[in-house]
């Protein structure tokens, strides 16, 4: 339905939750203190892909929910949905999330063009000097906020219980310790898009390219000028599971 691209399907965050990781993210609420000292990874040096230190908001609804089950939120190419976003140039970035640095916006997920009548969902890092894509790769990086993301497989296929036809398998790609994913993002007005690159072991044997899955740690590099060095994501712990 929407081209060649990759990822057109995440488990989202509510506006409120996405505004409560935003007070935490940017040291507008205390963190959580860990349960025996410990020392935060430096941006510099391979995170270790845990947040436990991290005390993620729950489901607007969590009292009345069962106990660790949060609010589910399907996205897909064009739904409007929150995304974190920087009051500050991204060419220029700042050494640390300071409150006030970070905010929420309801953005629409794809860029809309003359050319294409569906929306353009997913930016390959390496195409970051390209005119579609220059201004906001510069000055209006993003962060996309989700539990889980899905992508379908190029080979392999398997028949819907629904309709009967032979259909792509689809996987659910997850990391463990995890509770929220955050990926990189772009803006342009009132649309974003989610930048995607090279595939790392994990992912590789169901697509060639995944999302730029950023922890916490590295989110002052990508909202810098230093971004470029994110591309590698050979590090990150993905798990796959069949989905359907």
């Amino acid at each position: 339905m929407y081209g060649e691209g990759m990822c057109a399907h995440y488990l989202g965050l509510s506006d409120e939750e996405v505004d409560r990781l935003v007070e935490r993210l940017s040291g507008e609420r205390p963190e959580r203190p860990p349960e025996e000292p410990e020392s935060r990874p430096a941006e510099t040096a391979a995170p270790q892909y845990e947040q436990r230190e991290l005390d993620y908001p729950q489901s607007s609804q969590s009292s009345e929910r069962p106990r660790g089950e949060r609010q589910l939120i399907d996205v897909y190419p064009k739904a409007v949905s929150p995304v974190i976003v920087p009051t500050f140039d991204t060419a220029v970035g700042v050494t640390a999330l300071a409150p006030g640095a970070l905010e929420r916006a309801d953005l629409a997920w794809g860029y809309g063009t003359q050319w294409n009548p569906q929306p353009i969902f997913n930016t390959r890092i390496e195409s970051a000097d390209k005119p579609i894509w220059r201004a906001s790769m510069e000055h209006d990086r993003c962060v996309i906020a989700c539990r889980r993301f899905y992508e379908s497989s190029g080979t392999e296929t398997r028949v819907s219980e629904r309709t009967g036809r032979v259909i792509k398998q689809q996987y659910l790609f997850a990391i463990p310790d995890m509770p929220i994913m955050f990926i990189g993002g772009i803006r342009r007005g009132d649309e974003y898009s989610m930048v995607t690159t090279r595939a790392n072991a994990a992912m590789a044997p169901v697509h060639p390219r995944m999302p730029l899955i950023l922890h916490p740690t590295e989110l002052t590099t990508w909202l810098g000028p230093a971004y470029m060095r994110l591309a590698d994501r050979s590090a990150v712990p993905l798990v796959a599971c069949k989905a359907g």
